[in-house]
């Protein structure tokens, strides 16, 4: 059985930088070293280009083709209407084309919406 350890000693001093910081790298610098291209999507949130790298692997492993446009799998033929506003529209919209462009991927604007909502749901701990 382990034992639990008490320390009773004193706390070591906190230690405290007081040298200059090094300079800030300039996102374009670093753009450039890597040799990144814009890609026409601004992604203006919080989040950035990995979660929509990640909205991309999860369609994709959801995508399934029975003839026609895939479909994604695990979710019901029935279609319920949610309302958007008019801008979210457009937005779903230009990722949608931008999937199909940018990596072949025939995605409908309501498809790539039932991903966001599954995927911010299922970060919800509201309930358990």
């Amino acid at each position: 059985m382990a034992k639990t350890i008490k320390v009773i000693g004193p706390t070591q001093k906190l230690i405290k930088v007081i040298g200059p910081t090094q300079k800030l790298v300039k996102p374009d610098v670093v753009a450039k070293a890597l040799g990144a291209e814009k890609v026409g999507i601004k992604i203006d949130t919080k989040q950035g280009p990995l979660s929509l790298f990640s909205l991309r692997q999860f369609l994709i492993g959801k995508l399934r083709s029975t003839g026609g446009r895939p479909a994604l799998a695990g979710t019901v033929k029935k279609r319920n209407k949610i309302p958007l506003f008019p801008e979210d529209w457009v937005k779903l919209k230009k990722m949608s084309k931008y999937f199909k462009r940018k990596d072949g991927i025939n995605i409908s604007p309501g498809q790539i919406a039932s991903a966001l909502i599954h995927r911010d749901i299922s970060r919800t701990l509201f309930f358990k």
